[in-house]
């Protein structure tokens, strides 16, 4: 505790770090119980459409990787990244002028983020691994899918229960999950999400032991959304 303290603040410590330092032991067990106590209440409730995304964003990444190796992977992981001559530079507007990102002897871990800044936020300084921070593909839908009215002429195309669905896949989630954002059982949610996939206004992908569905490109135009 204390060599992590003096490595982030240096030798003159602020007086909440000296508190921490006297009581190294102590101290992290509060800071536990404070984090514990703010993720059962403002992250465990949001927690499965928040995985969801994460798990998305984790499965398309690997889809481009394997389609066209790290230049296609970084190509749309965020404007201010891009891979040059096997190396990953950092620049864009923000930046006063572009460097290249150095990887420790780890490598690179590529880390999608939902609750935090938009803009991408490395590890510097790393013995191991450098991680890259950026926003995760689609979590400016996850806080406002299923909240929006529908539009009346996909009601008239698809049903009135059918729509809602389609809209509430502006962001990823599972049977469960659309279950109990719109008060039907997941049997009618199977069901509606076969005639929707059928139709190809939506997709499913297998991470681990859950099924995630996302509106397609037809299903956001049709619904009037964007992905």
């Amino acid at each position: 505790m204390r060599i992590s303290l003096r490595r982030v603040f240096g030798e003159n410590l602020p007086a909440p770090a000296v508190a921490l330092a006297d009581q190294p032991a102590a101290g992290p067990r509060a800071i536990a119980a404070e984090l514990r106590a703010a993720h059962e209440r403002l992250i465990a409730p949001h927690w499965s459409r928040i995985r969801a995304v994460l798990d998305a964003d984790v499965i398309y990444r690997a889809k481009q990787m394997a389609a066209g190796g790290a230049e296609r992977l970084f190509a749309d992981l965020h404007p201010d990244l891009r891979w040059h001559d096997g190396r990953l530079q950092l620049g864009g507007a923000r930046w006063r002028v572009e460097r290249v990102v150095e990887r420790g002897p780890g490598g690179l871990v590529l880390m999608p983020v939902v609750l935090g800044s938009p803009y991408v936020l490395i590890k510097k300084r790393t013995s191991t691994q450098t991680t890259v921070r950026y926003p995760a593909r689609g979590v400016g839908a996850l806080w406002t899918a299923g909240t929006q009215a529908v539009a009346g002429s996909t009601i008239r195309r698809l049903g009135r229960a059918r729509a809602e669905l389609l809209e509430a896949l502006r962001s990823p989630a599972t049977t469960t999950d659309l279950a109990r954002a719109l008060g039907i059982t997941p049997s009618a949610v199977s069901q509606h999400l076969r005639v929707l996939r059928e139709s190809g206004l939506v997709a499913r992908e297998r991470s681990g032991r859950s099924v995630l569905y996302m509106a397609t490109a037809l299903g956001a135009s049709l619904s009037g959304t964007a992905t």
